[in-house]
């Protein structure tokens, strides 16, 4: 079956509403494999949509095949036709010859699917044939293809010719017959960075049509590094707006810092950007800093991101388990605890899936062997952010996670009243510091209910010592006086 992930079933969702002549307009611009092998899976309207560009498409790839059979050059790109999705081709891979499969890669390194090719390359058997992925490459303009192939050690040749971009002003030139609110709709299903650096370049109706979600990204990235600032785990993920494509990249690097390419490097982990994350880390310089390009890429749930970085030799650290931990990603997790040596984590990866609530990623964490390690910031995470289910079972394990005043200070601290009743009304009840919970309580009900149990809790205590007649006579108003008086009466006293 075609992949599913989250962004894939909300997509496929929300076209199911759209009239069949704008799904049929949106079929035309995509990818010839994609068109042919994974759109007609989708669901019966996407099928019907695309079935007029896809008889078309196979009509298109029959003729190329014959034309390779009379022509040299078109015989030696036969992978002219279109690139196989990756998940069509590793469905398929078992039952594929030799041939077939590195026909797969060269179309691939052709059309410039990255993905595909990765796969597929890796997989491979080296032999005499190798420089046809080049070839292929170069002959489909597509340049991040070539630098693949070549950084896997695959030869080039003669045949490895200047990229060209074709495809490009064709899309171009069909996109700008389009009419404005259809040039809206395909723009807010474009990828962030696309749509705030590439479409305003293309021409003006387009950047017309992009200008809404534009300012709003903007606004979306200006509030993310404004929170950043006040936040522990934002801070820590400054990468989070929107990933700078390939070409903005290369074309800003020689004026960026080495910090802000570090930061560009981490935003493409982040959101999965291969082709810009690929250039980045092949032209930084290795530091002790390279464990965030990891940690990144596992706060994004971006495995392969993850898998790339760690296939260029950059180090991972506890903070790769941290991040995905606390962004919830269980799958990114187990892939990295699978390896061999595994990726380390520590106590903070409990209390990071605590904080953000992830009930079932703390419950994976604790029934490994060993467990992955717990103590008093597992309880105080789950508090402060309100995750009374959490810290339930967490205290409900044998041994219970070990709690403390911190606890009830981090509950206070974040307004969550429930979860303070909740662990004072445990026997034993939570440790905490009346003073220190009211001192930092975050609303009025919170702080009320904290003054009203540590007057429950302080009837057996003596009083404060006082003198009457001294709080008598520096008294700021007549209602102060009349409680002193009245107090002072009660214990003999005459003020």
């Amino acid at each position: 079956m075609p992949p599913t992930t989250r962004a894939t079933v909300n997509t496929a969702a929300a076209a199911a509403a759209l009239p069949p002549d704008l799904l049929a307009r949106i079929c035309s611009f995509l990818p010839p494999g994609d068109a042919i092998t994974t759109v007609p899976r989708l669901n019966k309207g996407w099928a019907a949509a695309a079935a007029p560009r896809v008889a078309e498409l196979r009509k298109v790839a029959r003729a190329l095949r014959e034309e390779a059979l009379r022509s040299f050059w078109l015989s030696r790109r036969e992978y002219q036709s279109f690139s196989v999705p990756l998940w069509a081709l590793q469905e398929a891979w078992p039952q594929l010859t030799e041939q077939q499969r590195k026909l797969a890669a060269a179309r691939a390194a052709f059309h410039g699917d990255l993905a595909a090719l990765r796969w597929a390359l890796l997989l491979l058997h080296r032999d005499n044939d190798g420089t046809r992925y080049c070839a292929a490459a170069a002959a489909g303009g597509q340049l991040e293809a070539l630098q693949f192939a070549r950084l896997l050690g695959y030869e080039w040749s003669a045949h490895t010719m200047p990229p060209t971009t074709r495809a490009a002003d064709t899309m171009d030139v069909a996109a700008a017959a389009l009419p404005p609110d259809l040039l809206a709709r395909i723009c807010s299903f474009l990828p962030p960075g696309d749509a705030i650096t590439t479409v305003p370049r293309l021409n003006k109706g387009w950047a017309a049509a992009a200008a809404p979600r534009v300012a709003e990204l903007r606004k979306v990235a200006r509030a993310l590094r404004e929170e950043a600032l006040r936040s522990f785990w934002l801070s820590r993920r400054e990468h989070q707006s929107f990933s700078v494509p390939l070409w903005a990249l290369q074309e800003a690097w020689p004026q960026l810092t080495e910090q802000q390419r570090k930061l560009a490097a981490a935003r493409a982990a982040f959101h999965g950007d291969l082709a810009a994350l690929r250039w980045a880390l092949l032209l930084l310089h290795r530091d002790n800093d390279g464990t965030r390009y990891c940690a990144a890429a596992a706060a994004g749930g971006q495995l392969e991101a993850l898998q790339f970085a760690r296939l260029l030799g950059y180090e991972w650290s506890v903070s790769t388990c941290v991040e995905a931990a606390h962004s919830g990603h269980l799958t990114v997790l187990q892939w990295a605890r699978a390896q061999q040596p595994p990726c380390p984590w520590n106590e903070w990866t409990c209390s990071a899936a605590a904080a953000a609530g992830h009930l079932g990623v703390l419950q994976w964490l604790r029934t490994q062997r060993p467990p992955c390690p717990w103590d008093w910031e597992t309880c105080s995470a789950a508090a402060g952010g309100g995750h009374l289910a959490v810290l339930q079972w967490a205290r409900a394990q044998q041994p219970p996670c070990p709690w403390d005043k911190r606890t009830c200070t981090a509950a206070a601290r974040g307004g969550q009243l429930a979860v303070l009743q909740w662990a004072r009304a445990q026997q034993p009840p939570c440790p905490w510091n009346a003073e220190d919970c009211f001192g930092v309580a975050a609303d009025a009900a919170t702080s009320e209910w904290i003054r009203a149990q540590a007057a429950l809790e302080d009837v057996t205590q003596p009083p404060c010592p006082w003198n009457a007649e001294d709080c008598f006579g520096v008294a700021a108003d007549a209602a102060t006086s009349e409680w002193i008086r009245a107090q002072a009466a009660l214990e003999d006293v005459t003020v």
